[in-house]
């Protein structure tokens, strides 16, 4: 199963004994590990933003990260946020005019270059100033070898010199010092801080930071360190971490809370703002000094970006994440907290100082909590006047899609919506689907689209089933200028915008010429491919096309993603919300008039709400509108329905907002993502998000019951009719799985659809001889592979195999092994330890060798391991694997996760003991893996790997297998695998064998995985091939070489 372990190189060189493991600490050990691994994916992230967004200064990030990887525009400008809020913290703290000494203390550092930030760009900041870097002990060390051997680091450290210890203070300069040290460890801690920086005298100011750190710790274990940073005399503390603004339940907190879980490193102490606040008062630091902010809140915080420097950014790459942004930056907070008796000026001024607001307007986010129990929420002021909502998911399968745009049937007579375009599993879509409460139904057919498109608006006018289709875009730098019109059924291309816009405000408007009225569509605002943003009000009807209004009197600013409402005669209306070209959202409220003349009137309403609505709660950028139920236009009511605001967070208690009336609603039971979603009827349809790193939530397309009674909201009759897509696509789950690629690669993109590996009963061997011409990955269950899953204990197997029998092991640091890179080393261990460790959480795992020779020939079972051998027997139905037996070897591992290859035998794994996740690739992805010539394995971790850090993860095609005790899962030559326990020690039996008569490399294959002989002859015939063009000019070389390629496939037939 898995890629040659070359242990020949380890056999010829002396065998390496270890100590005997500590057992009592092998469990929080092991946790660690998992904590200290979360360092490797931030510190990447960190340096992508450097190399981008800090083009031109000193570049530190980059002595950490071995290979530069370009994250995703939302992964960047996430973690730009990050960085900036902490570095604006410690900035500011350095500005303070004192004579006191200054420490800064970095708990949980990493990688982070946080005092080379400093020494190196702001050097006159730094006069009198020590920084401290605390982690891990054995994190720290690594840190201390790369600043050792890194002169551009080590120049700004004088007199540095590295210590003999292994924890405790590790590295030391006149500005600087490395401890490693548990944070669990906080007198040991105290101790070094105290006995090399005399910490605790009263001339020494402190600053403590603390980014996505004690988040990891037990909350008794990080209450501490909170408590006893409070005991110093003049002390702030800066900390960056998540929390849950709106509950646990709500789709980014659940996408959020689901990742950490994976990596095994649980966010233990979560909470919300509120929370947070308390436990800082809680462990004595005082009330008046305590500044908490949502980063989303604080980015636009004047004093804290300006607007400038936030246009700036777009610069840089182009993005149109803003949703997922604020999801993001609304679920992590920056609190600064000061327990000092001077007067200097204080670290939390204007910049950290929470917004203030009527109480009776803003349903405060802060008060959410971890109580997802609907009808005990007690946020609204007056419950008599909250109207429920349910949203009630539609059964049957479903298609994802994000930011496409419902239209009308083209009939009055059927009950129909559709859905066009947006951006799916993995790309972006050019179809329709068809939702229906009929039993029969034509499917709805768009316009024939050469390309995919999102973010584009289809408006209905007229008697409601002609309809234009208007703008969009297919990458942000790529907007569409085209117009479709649907008139009886049939589309047809009409007149072009003046240039291609996208996330534009369309309503439908009457147009009076001679008093005869004509239907059309009015559009406000939007963003072009250049990265504009409008003010334009644009008008098309089909007797004038498009046509750029004139406006009389004041001109709205610039926005996109706006909303706009008509009024009865449809000649006027709103508009309200949308985002500036800042990237903040606007809370400016207008009327609009078409006048007789044939210009466009706004007039700005200043009132600071409307009806009961504060006007920050009604601005939202991306909300969607529903007319709706009693009192407005043809007896409808107008619903604000999801999107973002540019305050905090839209929770249960706002995310549906009535325009006019003075009523409340709540969102009860099933919780969409109002992100990208299309409203028709009372349908929502799509929607989801990328969760920055976490994962991609997608939105179960649902109906909004406003019914009082339990039995009006348990159903309803909508469902999707048609999908324009192969049926194997569609989903039966209510979204789907994003573990092998969980963040976007281009903007607004998503991971890869993963499919289940099918499970049958093998009937016999005829059975199994037509799942090897399949080709495909199997679940064999109810097979009969002997004793072992009873007998294979842990006891039995020591007594069977020897307790103090050697063994060659991989050990591992790291939870993740990578072949390419040697991350783990091989050590030779007795047998009985060597499973009381893996017991006991020890990253290890047991790939067994041949006794007789183990870079010689291939293990067997039978006679490597004759004392358990005869528990194991394959069933009479997989005889053909008997016949054509290579090898058998024996695994056992802890929680680690093998890398990622192929093997070119055949193979099935048995598990005897645990269960164990797996995921294949078929062949034709191989080329997505930056598998190098001649090798088999990839270093990338499809477990936790996202497609921003590897974007080409979106055309993959993952299958899952959870293999169970006594199952068997089939795996097809040249099929890329990896596999990971999901808990406790996992015990398996691995057979390969020669399905192939002929073409296999000659000379001994001790792991089953040597490449073809056709291959390897081939590549040493293109060697030669690429030596015949040396000495011609590129192009030309290029050109015939390409031609050779193209001939090649042409020869194969591929």
């Amino acid at each position: 199963m898995f890629e040659n372990d070359s242990i020949h190189a380890f056999q010829r060189a002396t065998p390496k004994r270890t100590r005997e493991p500590n057992m009592s600490n092998m469990a929080d050990s092991t946790k660690d590990d998992f904590i200290m691994d979360t360092n490797n994916s931030s510190i990447v992230s960190k340096r992508s933003v450097e190399k981008l967004y800090y083009a031109g200064q000193p570049e530190y990030f980059r002595y950490f990260v071995n290979k530069f990887k370009r994250r995703s525009p939302l992964i960047n400008r996430g973690y730009w946020l990050r960085m900036r809020a902490i570095e604006h913290t410690v900035q500011r703290f350095l500005e303070e005019p004192t004579t006191k000494r200054k420490v800064v203390v970095n708990l949980g550092c990493g990688y982070d270059p946080l005092p080379w930030l400093f020494l190196g760009k702001l050097p006159h900041l730094c006069d009198n100033t020590t920084f401290v870097d605390v982690d891990y002990a054995q994190l720290m060390q690594r840190k201390c070898e790369v600043i050792d051997r890194t002169e551009q680091l080590k120049v700004l450290l004088p007199e540095l010199k590295l210590t003999d210890r292994d924890h405790g203070l590790l590295a030391h300069s006149t500005n600087y010092a490395a401890i490693g040290c548990d944070l669990r460890s906080l007198d040991l801690l105290s101790l070094v801080l105290q006995d090399h920086l005399q910490i605790e005298d009263c001339s020494v100011a402190i600053l403590f930071v603390a980014e996505v750190s004690v988040a990891y710790m037990t909350q008794d274990a990080s209450q501490a360190v909170l408590e006893w940073a409070a005991r110093y005399t003049d002390v702030r503390f800066c900390l960056l971490e998540q929390h849950l603004p709106d509950g646990a339940d709500h789709p980014f907190a659940q996408t959020m809370l689901r990742h950490f879980e994976k990596l095994r490193t649980p966010l233990h102490a979560i909470g919300t703002i509120a929370d947070m606040r308390q436990r800082f008062i809680d462990a004595g630091w005082p009330v008046k000094k305590i500044d908490i902010k949502p980063l989303w809140d604080l980015w636009s915080d004047p004093d804290f970006l300006t607007a400038d420097q936030r246009r700036a950014l777009d610069k840089i790459e182009p993005f149109d994440e803003w949703e997922e942004f604020a999801l993001f930056g609304s679920h992590y907070f920056l609190l600064v907290a000061r327990k000092t008796d001077e007067g200097p000026p204080n670290v939390q001024s204007d910049s950290f100082t929470l917004p203030t607001a009527d109480p009776t307007h803003v349903k405060t986010p802060m008060s959410a909590s971890l109580n997802t129990d609907d009808e005990d929420d007690s946020n609204t002021s007056s419950e008599e006047h909250v109207t429920l909502v349910t949203a009630i998911p539609l059964s049957g399968p479903h298609f994802p899609r994000r930011f496409a745009a419902a239209f009308p049937t083209d009939s009055r007579q059927s009950k129909s919506a559709g859905l066009l375009a947006g951006l799916g599993t993995k790309e972006r879509l050019s179809t329709a689907d068809t939702y229906t409460t009929a039993e029969e139904v034509v499917p709805l057919i768009g316009p024939p689209l050469s390309h995919g498109l999102m973010c584009h608006t289809i408006t209905a006018f007229g008697d409601g089933t002609d309809c234009l289709l208007v703008g969009g875009r297919m990458s942000p730098n790529a907007a569409s200028a085209a117009s479709w019109l649907r008139r009886a059924g049939h589309w047809s291309q009409v007149a072009s915008l003046p240039e291609g816009i996208y996330r534009h405000a369309a309503i439908q408007v009457a147009r009076y010429t001679r008093s005869t009225p004509e239907c059309g569509v009015l559009i406000i605002g939007g963003k072009t491919s250049d990265s504009r943003v409008l003010a334009d009000a644009l008008l098309w009807t089909e007797s004038r096309g498009w046509v750029t209004l004139q406006v009389k009197g004041q001109l709205p600013p610039a926005r996109f993603g706006a909303n706009i409402t008509p009024e009865s005669p449809y000649t006027l209306g709103r508009l309200f919300g949308g985002m500036s070209d800042d990237g903040t959202v606007l809370e400016d409220l207008w009327t609009w008039s078409l006048l007789d003349d044939g210009r466009i009137r706004f007039d700005e309403d200043r009132v600071s709400s409307t009806g009961h609505l504060p006007r920050h709660e009604l601005s939202r950028f991306g909300a969607q509108i529903l007319f709706s139920g009693p009192r407005y236009i043809d007896g409808l009511a107008v619903l604000i329905i999801g999107g973002i605001n540019g305050r905090g967070m839209l929770t249960r208690d706002t995310e549906i907002m009535d325009l006019e009336a003075s009523a409340d609603f709540r969102i009860v039971g099933h919780r969409p993502l109002l992100i990208g979603h299309s409203l028709a009827h009372r349908l929502v349809l799509g929607g989801g998000a990328t969760c920055f790193s976490f994962g991609t939530h997608w939105s179960q397309c649902c109906y909004l019951s406003f019914d009082d009674t339990p039995e009006q909201r348990a159903t309803t009759p909508w469902r999707l009719a048609h999908a324009d897509i192969p049926h194997s696509k569609l989903s039966t789950q209510r979204q789907p799985v994003s573990a092998v690629a969980v963040a976007d690669a281009e903007p607004m993109g998503s991971a890869a659809t993963l499919e289940i590996v099918p499970r049958i009963e093998l009937a016999d061997e005829a059975a199994f001889r037509s799942i090897l011409d399949a080709g495909q990955p199997i679940i064999l269950t109810s097979c009969d592979v002997g004793s072992c899953t009873t007998k294979w204990t842990s006891e039995y197997l020591k007594d069977g195999i020897g307790h103090d029998r050697e063994i060659v092991v991989h050990v591992s640091p790291e939870s993740k092994m990578d072949f390419q890179t040697k991350n783990f080393t091989y050590e030779t261990q007795r047998f009985g330890p060597f499973l009381d460790a893996v017991s006991a959480g020890s990253k290890l795992y047991l790939r067994a060798l041949s006794t007789t020779s183990a870079s010689e020939a291939p293990t067997n079972l039978a006679t490597d391991f004759p004392g358990i051998a005869p528990d194991f027997v394959l069933p009479e139905a997989l005889s053909f694997i008997k016949d054509h037996h290579h090898s058998s070897p024996l695994r056992i591992s802890g929680p680690v996760t093998m890398w990622l290859h192929y093997d070119v035998m055949a193979n099935i794994l048995c598990q005897i003991r645990g269960n164990k996740r797996l995921l294949l690739y078929p062949p034709f992805d191989v080329s997505a893996f930056d598998i190098p010539p001649g090798a088999s394995s990839s270093s990338i971790d499809v477990f936790t790997a996202t497609t921003a850090t590897n974007p080409q993860l979106t055309s993959t095609h993952p299958h899952e297998v959870v293999l169970a005790p006594g199952e068997i899962l089939y795996i097809p030559p040249l099929w890329l695998h990896t596999a990971a326990p999901t808990e406790g020690t996992s015990v398996a039996v691995n057979v390969f064998f020669k399905n192939l008569a002929k073409g296999y490399a000659a000379g001994r294959d001790v792991y089953g995985n040597r490449d073809l002989a056709a291959y390897e002859k081939g590549r040493r015939d293109i060697k030669g091939i690429v030596k015949g063009f040396e000495g011609l000019p590129g192009d030309v070389k290029k050109f015939y070489l390409e031609r050779l390629v193209q001939e090649m496939r042409e020869l194969s037939g591929l």
